[in-house]
């Protein structure tokens, strides 16, 4: 009898051992992020091919955003993901920052809502922690390239994408500024940076801008030597890695330029590994 139940205790551990094992192994497929691919690599999901609006919560704050997941969307296929900063009074939705129709099928795009149609500044921002918020829920559940995080707003949308770009530096890999201005303070990392401004921009003076241009090209080591990309762009050298490109117009004044930024954008977007 003694004999029976040691046997039978020994296959019992034997058991649960593997199955604790493989409980474990599935665990580590399941969540481990893979070099740039982000945790929701695998896991399931269909695009949604237009903007749908998505809520979390913020420091128990109820804050939203509109999400646009390729219609062809593979879960097995690390995207790049760009984040859309409206100018003041606007929101998520709003038209000028249309990235996606350059982009096509080939991002995940977030168009963020403010609060009020504002964006905080200040480098203590609760926008900060909504950005971190996003960025989090979408990568647990979708297919993200980490190493391409990107960023572009207008206005005080450009403005807060200047703080993200220095506080928020370690996760962005590009940023794109239109009519924006210098904001943050201990700036974290090179980040690859765009700018568009128009010399008689009489809402957010162009030397806000060229403030904001300074610092990009002083942290990521850029030269003061140019070369002309052409369209009234110009890209600075010595900082081939993380790129400067500064773009200026004239008699335009304080606009979106949907016209020339989402194209332009994107292409800058697309040319960074």
């Amino acid at each position: 009898m003694f004999k029976f139940t040691a046997q039978f205790m020994l296959m019992l551990t034997l058991m649960c051992s593997v199955i604790s094992s493989s409980a474990s192994t599935v665990s580590v497929i399941n969540t481990a992020p893979v070099g740039g691919r982000s945790a929701g690599c695998g896991i399931s999901q269909v695009g949604t091919g237009s903007f749908m609006p998505m809520r979390i919560q913020v420091l128990n704050q109820d804050r939203t955003y509109h999400l646009l997941v390729p219609a062809n969307y593979d879960s097995h296929r690390a995207y790049p993901i760009i984040f859309r900063w409206h100018g003041s009074g606007g929101n998520g939705m709003s038209g000028g920052l249309d990235i996606e129709f350059a982009s096509g099928n080939d991002a995940i795009v977030v168009g963020a809502d403010g609060i009020n149609g504002r964006w905080q500044t200040n480098t203590d921002s609760i926008d900060l922690l909504f950005f971190d918020q996003m960025l989090e829920t979408i990568e647990s559940r979708y297919c993200i390239d980490r190493e391409r995080i990107f960023s572009y707003g207008f206005s005080v949308g450009a403005f807060f994408n200047n703080l993200l770009t220095c506080e928020r530096g370690e996760e962005l890999r590009a940023s794109a500024a239109v009519a924006g201005g210098l904001r943050g303070a201990s700036c974290k990392g090179k980040v690859a940076s765009w700018f568009l401004h128009d010399q008689d921009d009489n809402v957010v003076s162009i030397m806000k801008g060229k403030a904001a241009l300074a610092r990009a090209i002083q942290l990521n080591g850029c030269s003061n030597n140019i070369i002309d990309e052409s369209d009234g762009c110009v890209r600075y050298q010595g900082c081939e890695k993380n790129p400067v490109v500064w773009c200026q117009s004239n008699g335009i004044g304080h606009n979106i330029r949907a016209d020339f930024a989402p194209e332009h954008v994107w292409k800058f977007f697309q040319s960074l590994h």
